[in-house]
Parts: structure tokens; sequence; C-alpha cells
């Protein structure tokens, strides 16, 4: 979101299995930072956010996994991500330049829910809300 307005945002079918909710995470979170880095490409062709230091700024993105938070900011792999194809320790990297920061957002407040699953009604209203401000 930008000034409070989505400008980006997909939901697609995973091209690989994914064996734990934590692992399809991590691997979304690839997608998410090569979107996340076009973006600041664009914003930096662009200079919006007033200077070119603005445009230098991490950008700030979130996921409401844990597991998932933790294998991005932790290089060590464990047992459990062992397997996953190096393609998607793409987004780690880009954690660890500082290029992009994850932060955790509780499940409730995930407005981009709205584009991946099914909801009840009080949470559509909510969220449909909160993105038309």
């Amino acid at each position: 979101m930008v000034n409070g307005g989505a400008v980006s945002w997909g939901s697609t079918l995973q091209k690989t299995v994914a064996l734990s909710t934590a692992e399809a995470e991590y691997m979304a979170a690839a997608s998410l930072v090569k979107e996340a880095l076009w973006l600041q490409e664009l914003q930096r062709d662009l200079l919006l956010g007033g200077s070119p230091a603005a445009a230098n700024m991490s950008t700030l993105l979130f996921t409401d996994n844990h597991a998932a938070l933790a294998l991005l900011r932790n290089p060590i792999v464990t047992q459990r991500a062992k397997h996953i194809t190096v393609l998607y320790h793409f987004a780690r990297e880009k954690v660890q330049s500082g290029e992009v920061e994850f932060l955790y957002c509780p499940t409730e407040l995930m407005l981009a829910d709205l584009f991946t699953k099914q909801l009840p009604t009080e949470k559509f209203a909510r969220i449909i809300e909160e993105i038309m401000g």
C-alpha cells in the first residue's frame, strides 16, 4: 500500500508443492520480494516519496506466519527447511541485505486475506472498509 491505497496484489496457485504452511508462506515470500524490488525500482525511477534517499529505504512486507518469518530472518538451514529449493532463499538474501524487511501481522489484521481466501461476512466488511478508507 502507498498512502493508504493498494498498488499491488496477487493470488495464484503455487507451482511447487509445499509440505507445510510455513514452507508455502516462505515460497510466497520469494514472489512478494520480487514484486517489492520491482516497485522499489519504479519508485526510484519516478522519485516518489520526495527524495532519492526516501527511495532507498527498506520496503516493509508483512506475514502472518511466525515460522516463515523465522526462516526469512535466520540464515541457518534447519532440518525442516533443508529441502526447500534454493530459488526461494532469494527472499532471505534480500532480508539480510536490508532491501526488504518482513514484519509480523496478526491474521485478523491481514488485508491480503480478501484476495486469498473465503472470509466471514464481518471480516470481509471490515477489510473493505479499511481498504476503501
